[in-house]
């Protein structure tokens, strides 16, 4: 990430107006269109089971959840920060069946719920302890609130097999998914899609599209490797997602044409992209918080 956006101010550091922004990088996600693999207005043929208006119950029961965190973080005393995050796995619990009652059993942000809990805390802490919070240092806080995540949760594997996708994947693969990111201080957020989304040019539509297109082509997307049954699917999109950049960068036009054309083969082989999604959602909550989008 540029030094010029990491020490950029927090603007937005009220519990009401953060929780907003939280909700706004939701619904905004939701609304970018089209987008491959992905539920939107436009379509939804990678998930027959969703459509964009449970997308926006799911956002808008958030908001408790999202409260709650935030009074975790401005409340937080100890030193150790992974105390911090321990807390608030039980409310993400919680929020993870809100969200099953109000889209009847469909998953549709289960990785935000656990990315945005984890942020909305951090922001809060982080105003708790600095009279001019800036965002790096609401990202040196939740490296430290998920400090060996990774590590700590994979490590009942040693004792049973696998039971999720994700679990599975990480024993196969090394993928890590959102732990991996949030572990990182969300690193793939901070160094590709919140630059992609600030200093492009266009429309929000196509500066929300291009922060995916940054998104996917600089990670491993899990529900990607889940979907195509093997890992060779990120070397090709990458390559495929990698020239879009190129040729926008080189035109200053949003490649649409060949947008297009990826939207449609993504449909027609029902690839999923939710894991680079979750990470849409919090490049434009960071962005909101300092006021850059």
């Amino acid at each position: 990430m540029t030094s010029r956006l990491s020490e950029q101010p927090l603007t937005q550091t009220s519990q009401a107006d953060v929780v907003q922004v939280a909700i706004k990088a939701l619904l905004y996600e939701v609304t970018a269109n089209p987008k491959p693999g992905l539920v939107d207005p436009t379509g939804n043929a990678s998930h027959p089971d969703m459509n964009v208006f449970n997308f926006i119950d799911s956002a808008l029961a958030m908001q408790p959840y999202l409260q709650a965190c935030y009074r975790c973080g401005a409340q937080f005393q100890k030193k150790d920060l992974t105390q911090l995050f321990q807390e608030l796995r039980p409310l993400g619990k919680t929020a993870e069946k809100r969200m099953y009652q109000v889209t009847k059993q469909v998953n549709t942000h289960k990785g935000a719920i656990f990315a945005l809990g984890i942020l909305v805390a951090t922001v809060a802490l982080t105003v708790q302890q600095l009279a001019q919070p800036t965002l790096s240092a609401v990202i040196t806080r939740e490296r430290l609130l998920t400090k060996d995540l990774v590590r700590k949760d994979f490590a009942v594997l040693q004792q049973r097999p696998p039971q999720t996708a994700g679990e599975r994947q990480y024993l196969q693969y090394g993928t890590t998914g959102i732990r991996g990111e949030a572990e990182t201080g969300f690193a793939t957020v901070m160094n590709f899609g919140l630059p992609w989304l600030v200093d492009s040019q266009g429309s929000t539509n196509e500066r929300l599209l291009l922060a995916l297109i940054a998104i996917v082509t600089n990670s491993n997307d899990s529900n990607l490797i889940k979907r195509a049954g093997n890992r060779q699917i990120v070397a090709t999109v990458h390559g495929q997602w990698q020239k879009l950049l190129i040729t926008y960068s080189q035109t200053k036009q949003f490649p649409q044409q060949q947008w297009q054309q990826i939207c449609h083969d993504f449909a027609l082989q029902k690839l999923s992209l939710g894991g680079s999604a979750d990470l849409l959602i919090v490049t434009i909550f960071l962005a909101k918080l300092i006021q850059k989008f």
